[in-house]
């Protein structure tokens, strides 16, 4: 299944359950181009309808992952099919009336008013002047504005001028809207693009928020916070197990599922410039007593604040965070990090280490891993590989992946396997 044919079993679910609904945004190549986001705009009557029948899209290969309320009525799903080796995603952006930082600018019911048929037929769309109010009015309260989304705004503009400029009027009055209508008539892209932090003032100072939307967005950051919807994963494997190589291409083929992605090495705390490569893991000798038991103390620390500090508001911002090696690196290879304090005493420590959703342990065959890093003895080699795989065994969320294979099919794994696991969460908080 490619994404034509899931965007279409997802259309095919709307209009089977009778919800009113239209797409917004650049649709003129859909279904055989589909962007990042699929805009639908549905009545807020129809928002718990289909909050119960996007389910139905489900089945063994195809699964909601995701479910990110972004504004009080907005909802941003993501969709994984998994097909042989292959992933397709897509992320429907359900709406009802149209909000912005809690600001109602259009309401749904008004927007859907005579939607039609889109030219290329299959689904629903605005009527230009209503698409031409919705997708200026995103445009500018973002700031964001490109030359191929001018245009999209300037041709629903053309279609029909006179209806066009009376949506705007209810958003700017003179000098303001001025701009807008010089800018369409003459295609002058910068007019509107130098002039968008004044449009966004005239929207603002036309559309005040109101105490309910104010207190239903507090609402909606305290939901946020209590059910977080970003993801945290570590790496560990030994050199030459293949950490780089997999997680390029997992964070390629993962990156749909997630806002942002974001990578450390060791402990949470962001490096300077690139990570400084060891070359001779077991070349320094290991500290005393002391300093090693020092040491542990100052990366407990470290851990603490940085998942408090970087982690967790990451998690709450929908972010997936990966780790490539972590604290428990420790009790596998001492040596590379100079402890020479008892096993007993790292692993007390920790106890009090913030702990990840999932571990994932990357292993090969000794003599692959000596091919690709020889930095150690294949003896060394051989004992982290059981020392790793041991390690393995006494956690419960974690998953060993063997490397010494194509690098797509690793990562098409580990995908199948955490976009199970993000199914499971969203089951138990939306389903």
């Amino acid at each position: 299944m490619n994404k034509k044919e899931l965007f279409k079993k997802l259309i095919k679910i709307i209009d089977k359950n009778n919800i009113p609904y239209a797409l917004v945004g650049r649709t003129e190549c859909y279904p055989e181009n589909i962007g990042s986001d699929i805009d639908i705009i549905i009545p807020r009557s129809e928002i718990k309808t289909f909050k119960q029948v996007i389910w139905q899209i489900e089945d063994n290969q195809t699964k909601i992952v995701q479910m990110l309320q972004h504004e009080i009525v907005a909802f941003y799903y993501v969709l994984f099919h998994f097909d042989n080796g292959d992933i397709v995603s897509i992320q429907p952006d359900v709406c009802t009336d149209y909000y912005r930082k809690g600001r109602k600018l259009l309401s749904a019911d008004y927007l859907l008013e005579g939607r039609k048929d889109a030219v290329q037929g299959g689904f629903h769309v605005l009527t230009p002047e209503k698409e031409f109010i919705y997708y200026l009015l995103k445009k500018v309260d973002k700031r964001n504005l490109s030359e191929e989304q001018y245009e999209h705004i300037r041709t629903s503009y053309l279609i029909n001028k006179d209806k066009a400029l009376l949506e705007a009027k209810e958003f700017w009055k003179g000098e303001n809207l001025l701009v807008i209508q010089k800018s369409m008539d003459e295609n002058n892209f910068l007019l509107l693009h130098n002039n968008l932090r004044k449009l966004q003032q005239g929207i603002h100072s036309s559309h005040s928020r109101k105490t309910t939307d104010i207190l239903k967005n507090i609402a909606l950051k305290i939901k946020r916070i209590l059910n977080p919807t970003g993801y945290i994963i570590t790496v560990l494997g030994p050199d030459g197990s293949g950490k780089t190589t997999v997680m390029e291409q997992f964070k390629k083929d993962i990156k749909p599922a997630f806002r942002r992605l974001q990578q450390f090495h060791l402990f949470p705390k962001p490096h300077k410039g690139a990570t400084k490569v060891v070359e001779d893991p077991h070349g320094q000798k290991k500290r005393n007593l002391i300093l090693s038991l020092l040491k542990l103390i100052y990366l407990l620390y470290i851990y603490i604040g940085g998942h408090l500090r970087y982690v967790l508001p990451m998690k709450i911002k929908s972010t997936l965070t990966i780790f490539d090696r972590y604290y428990d690196d420790i009790l596998v290879d001492p040596i590379r990090y100079r402890n020479d304090t008892p096993c007993w005493i790292v692993r007390f420590i920790r106890c009090f280490i913030p702990k990840p959703e999932l571990w994932v342990i990357l292993d090969c065959p000794t003599e692959v891993i000596q091919a690709r890093k020889a930095e150690v003895t294949p003896a060394e080699t051989e004992r982290q590989r059981q020392a790793y795989l041991s390690l393995a065994k006494s956690k419960k969320n974690c998953i060993v992946l063997n490397t010494n294979r194509d690098v797509k099919e690793i990562s098409y794994e580990l995908c199948l396997f955490i976009c199970k696991s993000l199914n499971e969460r969203s089951i138990k908080r939306y389903k």
